[in-house]
Formats: structure tokens, C-alpha cells, sequence
């Protein structure tokens, strides 16, 4: 797992609320290639970084190799 996170808010249509989000890498194993799950709709160009699906956070790792990431809920955004 990678010791670098990205975070980002999502809204959750069931309820209508704002959640944050903490994305890591899971590092070390490269991809099967069976399948490309990339999902790439709204995908902009490598210097958007928040919102381009090459970059891998597996900085700091034995291996830079990412096979997956993972997400966690934190808690519900709010209005500062």
C-alpha cells in the first residue's frame, strides 16, 4: 500500500451529501491485463493532476508497480 494519499469529495446520491475521500495505491503486483477498467470518462491531460488516470502514488514503495487503489470514506464534507 502506498504511504502517499489523494483525497477528493463525492457526492452520494442515496442521501444528497458531500463525503470525503482518501484513495491509496495498492503497490507491488503488476496488472493482470485481463480486463481494462480504467474508467477514464472526464479524464484531462497529466498536468490536471486531480483529474488524469496515469499518475501512480507509489512513491516511498519497494515497488512502483500499482495494481489497484482503494478508497475510504473519512466523513461528510462540510461548508467551511
Amino acid at each position: 500500500m502506498s504511504p502517499i494519499t489523494w483525497i477528493g469529495t463525492c457526492r452520494n446520491p442515496g442521501d444528497g451529501k458531500d463525503y470525503v475521500i482518501s484513495y491509496n495505491d495498492c503497490c507491488g503486483a503488476s496488472l493482470c491485463m485481463r480486463c481494462r477498467c480504467t474508467r477514464t470518462e472526464g479524464e484531462r491531460p497529466v498536468y490536471y493532476t486531480s483529474k488524469n488516470n496515469d499518475l501512480l502514488w507509489c512513491f516511498g514503495t519497494k515497488s512502483r508497480a500499482v495494481h489497484c487503489s482503494v478508497a475510504i470514506v473519512l466523513g461528510q464534507a462540510t461548508e467551511s
